[in-house]
């Protein structure tokens, strides 16, 4: 049996192969990666860089758009954070602190001037000082994460419902890794159009970064089929050298209660053995919270830095009136 059909047989063992090498500072996270930004921004990427004695110490990356004349910068697609990468050096804490302060504000002071610029953190940025010194706004959003801990001990710390509900998942499905980029983009236009809702994300560059990470081993499908072979939910993970990350989801709509769940524990388990974090992403939703909170995830802050000129600022403000005022139940 070759390691490929051990782990189609197993999607929860654990194999050293499949872990990124080691990388350099200039990638914190997997979302740092060149060839991840350069998929998700069709090319579009760009950066600053600090520099001490022609060495690079601090890169920052950022996706540049125009709309109606308007030059701003947010998160690309996919993308779960971004942030500077800073190299401080050796030193004392507070020797690296004042560096990474300096370096950071090196390249806040390189970055375009546009109407807006908003970026959400990486962990490794622990506060926003430099940012807000230069006129940043800074908010925070928080994401969901499971530490690397034994499984029985994950299991314990579950609720009682969500343990139910990966019972029930499992018991009814088949969970295995036996998907590929094209099936899961079919797989999910086709319960998108069932549930009678539009795609609210670029397909495309999801086919292309699936594939993408697959080839560097950094990514991976989990899929559950019923006892009749029928595909019925699916999603995908990342992960670097820190932590694992759910990325994408996709469910029919006649799927049966806990499959979702019971792939979210499949990924948790593969994570943990690896000695990873598994993080849920923030949620958009009062019932995403519960379901990642059933898992005895734990709230962990990401900071968010913006700035926007006034003229943009009453732009945003004039679009949200008018929306709102057009809708008449408003």
């Amino acid at each position: 049996m070759t390691r490929k059909d051990a782990l189609r047989q197993n999607p929860n063992l654990c194999l050293d192969e499949q872990l990124p090498r080691p990388e350099p500072f200039a990638a914190p996270t997997i979302f740092h990666e060149p060839w991840w930004l350069d998929v998700t921004t069709r090319g579009r990427i760009e950066m600053v860089e600090s520099r001490e004695h022609n060495k690079i110490v601090g890169r920052m990356y950022y996706l540049p758009m125009k709309r109606s004349g308007i030059v701003s910068s947010n998160m690309p697609p996919f993308t779960h954070f971004l942030g500077p990468a800073i190299d401080p050096g050796p030193g004392s804490a507070l020797t690296r602190h004042l560096k990474t302060l300096s370096i950071t504000a090196d390249l806040i002071e390189k970055l375009p001037r546009g109407s807006a610029f908003r970026q959400k953190m990486h962990r490794g940025v622990t506060d926003v000082l430099a940012f807000q010194a230069a006129g940043f706004e800074s908010l925070v959003q928080f994401t969901y994460e499971i530490q690397p801990a034994d499984e029985q001990t994950i299991w314990s710390g579950m609720r009682d419902k969500t343990r139910n509900a990966i019972r029930n998942g499992e018991k009814f499905h088949q969970i295995t890794d036996a998907l590929d980029p094209d099936g899961f983009i079919d797989f999910y236009r086709k319960n998108v159009k069932s549930a009678g809702m539009t795609e609210n994300v670029d397909l495309e560059i999801a086919r292309r970064l699936t594939q993408r990470c697959l080839e560097q081993r950094n990514g991976r499908f989990l899929l559950a089929r019923d006892e009749n072979g029928l595909n019925k939910a699916a999603i995908f993970i990342v992960w670097d050298r820190h932590s694992c990350y759910y990325l994408m989801s996709t469910r029919a709509p006649d799927s049966s209660y806990g499959a979702i769940p019971a792939l979210l524990w499949a990924a948790i388990k593969f994570a943990v053995a690896n000695g990873l974090i598994f993080d849920f992403d923030g949620a958009v939703s009062d019932g995403a919270v519960k379901l990642f909170l059933g898992f005895g995830s734990v709230t962990t802050p990401r900071y968010i830095i913006e700035r926007s000129t006034t003229a943009y600022k009453l732009l945003r403000l004039l679009r949200r009136t008018l929306s709102d005022t057009s809708n008449p139940y408003c």
